[in-house]
């Protein structure tokens, strides 16, 4: 009787409910195919750095699962609480008939699992065959051959499914017997006509609160432009307190603030039913504020991921070939001092260091250059003395404490080896050929160029051991002198080698070509050095010989690192923008649908007085959109604001189109919101008509 009685009632609960159905059933899908991503990369061919980065991803993906499960499972507690709201009526007359608390939570427990379970098996069939579009994606990732592609499950994705959906409804139920637990009778009963408890009323406290939150919110971005991103201390939590502050009391007095506004334009007030809708929206954000505020949030956090995740990939993927010229690049930062027998005023050339110690580097690498960076400290070498004033100011303004050039002094390398380096490069036009005199500027870190060119257009002399030099061009030369993820050359001096005889040396760099004929061969060659050279460190540790070179930067590992923050990015974009923005829609869903249930009676008097059947369906159109539209809109605000803040960070690596990441983030979620709402509105029209 008791299971029977469940599936009446889910049948009927569905037609008005399937939103919250639905989303159930994607929210397993989508848990099951991102934590799929091991099984469906097993079966295509990876190299041991692809393989490393998949499980890097995995362990991502499973520490995010644990905050999604959690996220889904607030969505579902939500909407069971409003399911049983709605149901208060219903669960009255059960009682009046005579079945106890305990039969109804069982009653309640019996529809709880078969939802649960439902919702579970049609995800996770939706999400196996879902899941083969993974291997797709992962497959034009990584560049490999799709030729080997069959169907994959992975038994370990619906194990974890299971489990954590299992706990989350088990929670849910214990949460219903609580719920039911707490209800008498007289108030289920008379459930429908029990008005909002909270409401600000008074008109004047309305203004004076959306007033603060106003204050709230923009006290929080001026935190924001003051660097409290860079700075997670006492500000950053002042700048998240003060946001949300100011979103809560934002929609807390929205309502009547919009109310008292729309009223003094009659001619609006008063045109079809707007009264109506008015009044409607008032009763309704004062008591939805919290859950409002948090949809805000989520909204924010969707733009703010997919958005960021898809600039930092973006970046993470220019220039890439223009920044590793050669395979290696090896870097000494030379501390002279305590260095035995290497304790001297020039660093032995590399063949030289390994042969003494009977270490073939030329089993490796067929070519090589060697240079030297200096430091010339002088008074007119620092780098707040050669560039500009207003240069100066400028950069400490956009970046604050991230790039302090304070007591920096600028870099040099002799002209004779930069040269070397062109050549190694295969960059014949870039080589220089300096007067006694001259000096050139190499950079290519895009935020610091303008500055160096301000400089060198002012002609700015720079004086070593008394001798000025001036520069040879008014533009740097934009080039990278190592391997590189991006464009980090801060600038680098390059001048004639006399002149910087007997200065201070900082790094000592070898860039080279390894014995490799194709990318296979060079992967293994490699592989190989770095554990040979390692190798040969440790077998002389006891000899207390001097570790040099144990920075690589090879072209290699910069494709790999690239590739794997791109593709860690790029699935954490979706997988959180993905469950953030079906929350939030899903949750304004219930809410509205929840209302309509509630405000029949209300339409019905609307017919009865003359209302036609257009005009009553126009205002319910209008007061959902302005539901789903109102935390769409200030969430939009608030991430172009923090969005414009992060770019700046984000522009260290890169040129973005942020406003393009951005527009793109937005369609997605209006694709998102747009489906849930054209689904809240048709099914609140279904519930109105019913007499």
């Amino acid at each position: 009787m008791s299971f029977k009685l469940s599936c009446k009632n889910i049948q009927k609960s569905f037609k008005d409910y399937s939103i919250y159905f639905i989303t159930l059933i994607f929210g397993v899908a989508i848990f099951y195919v991102f934590n799929s991503i091991d099984a469906q990369s097993s079966m295509l061919e990876l190299n041991s750095s692809k393989n490393e980065m998949v499980k890097n991803l995995v362990e991502i993906i499973g520490t995010i699962s644990i905050f999604v499960s959690i996220i889904l499972g607030f969505l579902i507690v939500y909407a069971n609480n409003f399911l049983i709201r709605r149901r208060k009526k219903e669960l009255g007359l059960y009682m009046t008939l005579g079945m106890g608390k305990g039969k109804i939570s069982k009653l309640l427990l019996t529809e709880t699992i078969i939802i649960g379970v439902i919702s579970l098996v049609l995800g996770l069939i939706i999400g196996i065959f879902s899941s083969q579009l993974l291997s797709v994606l992962i497959a034009k990732m990584f560049e490999t051959d799709m030729s080997k592609f069959t169907f994959v499950f992975s038994k370990e994705s619906l194990i974890k499914t299971c489990m954590y959906f299992g706990i989350i409804y088990f929670l849910v139920m214990i949460f219903n017997i609580i719920t039911i637990s707490k209800y008498k009778l007289i108030n289920l009963i008379n459930a429908n006509k029990k008005s909002e408890k909270i409401k600000i009323k008074n008109r004047f406290v309305t203004m004076i609160l959306f007033i603060l939150s106003i204050v709230f919110i923009g006290y929080s971005y001026y935190l924001l432009k003051n660097d409290a991103l860079m700075q997670p201390d006492s500000k950053f939590l002042t700048m998240i307190i003060s946001g949300s502050m100011g979103t809560l009391l934002f929609f807390a007095s929205l309502s009547g603030f919009l109310l008292r506004v729309i009223q003094m334009n009659k001619k609006i007030y008063f045109k079809d039913l707007n009264m109506f809708v008015l009044r409607q929206i008032n009763s309704r954000i004062n008591t939805n504020m919290i859950s409002m505020s948090l949809i805000c949030i989520m909204l924010l956090l969707t733009i703010g991921i997919l958005s960021g995740s898809m600039s930092l990939s973006n970046s993470f993927n220019t220039d890439l070939k223009e920044n590793n010229l050669t395979d290696v690049t090896m870097v000494n930062y030379v501390t002279l001092e305590g260095n035995s027998e290497y304790d001297k005023d020039e660093i032995l050339n590399l063949e030289e260091r390994f042969i003494k110690d009977n270490f073939d580097i030329s089993k490796y690498i067929k070519e090589y250059v060697q240079y030297n960076v200096y430091n010339v400290q002088e008074e007119n070498t620092l780098m707040s003395n050669f560039l500009l004033k207003e240069d100066i100011d400028k950069f400490k303004d956009e970046y604050g404490d991230m790039f302090n050039l304070d007591g920096e002094y600028l870099r040099f390398m002799k002209e004779s080896e930069y040269n070397k380096l062109m050549d190694i490069y295969n960059k014949e036009n870039f080589r220089i050929n300096l007067k006694d005199n001259e000096y050139v500027v190499v950079a290519n870190f895009e935020k610091v160029l303008p500055a160096y060119n301000n400089s060198l257009k002012n002609s700015r002399i720079i004086t070593i051991n008394g001798k000025e030099y001036i520069p040879q061009r008014e533009n740097c030369i934009e080039v990278t002198t190592q391997n590189a993820s991006f464009k980090m050359n801060l600038g680098i001096i390059v001048i004639k080698d006399e002149a910087i005889k007997g200065s201070k040396l900082i790094e000592n760099i070898i860039c080279g070509n390894y014995l490799a004929k194709n990318d296979n061969e060079a992967e293994k060659t490699e592989e190989n050095f770095i554990k040979d050279i390692s190798t040969f460190y440790k077998s002389h540790e006891s000899e207390g010989l001097y570790r040099p070179y144990e920075q690589f930067f090879t072209k290699i590992i910069m494709n790999a690192s690239s590739l794997g923050i791109k593709t860690i990015l790029t699935f954490i974009g979706l997988y959180l923008g993905i469950i953030f923005s079906i929350t939030s829609a899903a949750i304004l869903a219930i809410q509205q649908l929840s209302q309509s249930s509630d405000n029949k009676e209300r339409y019905e008097i609307l017919r009865k007085i003359g209302a036609d059947t257009k005009i009553i369906n126009r205002s319910l159109f209008i007061q959902i959109a302005i539901f789903f539209m109102l935390p769409l809109s200030l969430a939009l605000v608030h991430s172009i604001v923090g969005l414009s803040e992060i770019n700046k960070i984000i522009a260290i690596y890169g040129e973005i189109d942020l406003t393009s990441n951005i527009i793109i983030t937005t369609l997605f979620i209006l694709l998102v919101y747009g489906g849930y709402f054209i689904a809240t509105y048709l099914g609140s029209k279904s519930i109105i008509k019913e007499r």
